[in-house]
Formats: C-alpha cells, structure tokens, sequence
C-alpha cells in the first residue's frame, strides 16, 4: 500500500509524524483554521470490497457484477491506510458512513464506510486513528464525518456518536464553544486529539450528540466536480483569491471527480493513474501559497487522491513558510 516509493519515505522522522508538536512556538496560540493542515479524500478508501455500497449509482449497481473491477479502480481513492497517512502527516480525514447490513459484521460494529462500494468496518478504522493518537500525544485530528446513508432510528446518528465516544473518550473536543477556540495551546492543555467535525444540523440533533460533538456544519469544503486538471486549478486559484472566514474549517478539494466518459473511454484505468499528474501540479501550486484562508493566497486544509509524502510535506511548510513572509 506504499505510494511513496521506499519503505523510509512512509517511516518518516519525528519532525512529520509530529508535525503539529514541533511546529514553532508563534502558532501554538493560532487556531486550528488558521493552520495549513494536509489531509486525504474519501479518507477510508485504501480498502473497499467488492460488494455495492448505498451510494453506488443506480445504472451501476445493476452491472457492478460484471465490471467489479472497472468500477473498483475508479473508487478506490488512497493507498495508504489511516496509520500510514497519519505517519506522513495527514491530520484531516474526510469520512463517509453507512449502516452495516451484514450480521456477522455488525456484531463488532454497526457501521462501515462507503465510495460506491462498502469499505472497512468504521469501528477499526476509529481505533487504528486511537493508536496513534496513544502514542503522540500532541498531535490533533479533524474527523469530518459528512456523508450517511441507509441510517435509521435503530442505528443512526446517536449509535454513530456513541461509537466515536467509545474509542475516543476524553480526547474529543467537547470544551471549546467556538472553533477559534481550538488553539493547540487550548488542546494540548485540555488534553484532547479529536476535533469532531459533523454533518449534521444541530437542532436535529439529541442531547447526547450535542454534549460529545460540538462542531455541526462548519466545514466549507467546496467541490470542483470536474475530471479536468485546468478546471481544477482555476477553481483553486478562485477559492484563494479572497479572503475567508476562520470561524470555519475551510477544506480545498484538489481532486479530480471522472465523470462516465472519462471511465468509457478509459476503462482499464484507475483514480491513481489520474492522480499522479494532478498530485505533481498540486503540489507545485501549493508550494507558492501561505498559510490562513483569511489571507490572499491562503489555506487551511488541502486534501487530495493518493495523497504521499511530498503532498504532506509541502502543506505542512506552510506553517513555517508564513512566519518569514508576513
């Protein structure tokens, strides 16, 4: 599962696997918005079955028996899993979740996630994420949980925010009134690792999820919806060409989305062939940006498909980057 080359590139020094800790003391007190924070598209999709998610589109939900694979190459999104992606610096995952309908599986959790086809049970991926965060102590994660499907009264929302309270316990910012708040200062303080990002109206929402997720609907993570890299890069280039609020965790998509023709007219390829020339533009219009959306040419969080280590490295010296060029 290693996209960066050598087995080293993914067991990197301490300066990336805490990058967060070691981050100069200036942005101790900057809020988390304000910070340039590499993270990953459809987070989870290193691992998906064969098997149709709820989310699958209709037209191929009746064929995906036959074009498994094809359907499969243009779903799977990482190569990393959520262990290596922390290792080289990823801090935001972008996650999407349905019910789980298999009996044996739902026994262990009740939940899985999902990108056309059903991927990994949500409970292991949560605890690998916990592991991590066991073992370095300073370092934050955004889990922006904002796509559900096939939910219901029975095994919902509430279950979905009892699970997450389960594994994380007292990491979860449950504290902070506003997201400015969210200092690593304030955290490391409050000894708490997760920032719980929902997409969920919070007058929907019960007592019990109000009290454990405070962050509803505060994510702007505008999608390009394009499967053309120009597109792509022009919708960037507008999204940084004004100032935005940090009250807001503000995501850039720098993803390529194929449309049908892109897939009938390649059906042997894959996201991955695609993303590795968009990754190398990324990662070249990245290096001349800043960090802090409020700012021309700014940003907070970047994700991307297939993200490696030369994607995360080039985000995170933003953060020091900036210290020199205001």
């Amino acid at each position: 599962m290693n996209c960066c080359g050598s087995v080293g590139e993914t067991t990197m020094d301490a300066t990336y696997v805490e990058w967060m800790k070691n981050l100069p003391i200036e942005l101790h007190n900057e809020a988390i918005t304000k910070l340039a924070i590499p993270g990953t598209h459809d987070s989870f999709a290193f691992y998906l079955s064969r098997h149709a998610g709820p989310d699958m589109d209709a037209n191929l939900r009746r064929l995906h028996v036959l074009i498994s694979p094809i359907i499969k190459n243009w779903s799977i999104t990482q190569s990393l899993t959520f262990a290596e992606q922390l290792q080289i610096g990823i801090r935001y995952f972008d996650l999407r979740v349905c019910r789980t309908t298999n009996e044996s599986q739902s026994k262990r959790s009740p939940f899985t996630f999902t990108h056309g086809l059903l991927g990994g049970l949500v409970r292991d991926g949560l605890e690998e994420i916990n592991e991590f965060l066991n073992q370095h102590s300073k370092e934050v994660v955004l889990l922006d949980f904002n796509h559900f499907y096939d939910f219901t009264d029975q095994c919902g929302h509430e279950q979905l925010i009892e699970l997450i309270d389960e594994i994380f316990g007292a990491k979860i910012c449950t504290t902070a009134e506003t997201i400015l708040e969210c200092t690593l200062n304030y955290l490391w303080n409050k000894q708490q690792q997760v920032i719980l990002l929902y997409e969920r109206n919070r007058d929907q929402c019960s007592a019990y999820m109000n009290r454990i997720g405070h962050f509803f609907q505060i994510c702007q993570s505008p999608w390009p919806n394009t499967p053309r890299a120009d597109d792509l890069f022009r919708f960037l280039d507008e999204k940084i060409s004004t100032s935005r609020s940090t009250s807001c965790v503000n995501v850039l998509q720098g993803q390529l989305t194929p449309d049908s023709a892109t897939i009938q007219n390649n059906p042997f390829s894959s996201l991955q062939s695609q993303a590795r020339e968009t990754n190398r533009r990324l990662i070249e219009w990245l290096a001349s940006r800043q960090r802090d959306p409020s700012l021309l040419d700014g940003v907070n969080v970047v994700i991307c498909d297939f993200a490696n280590r030369q994607f995360a490295e080039v985000v995170i010296k933003l953060n020091h980057k900036s210290l020199t060029s205001l």
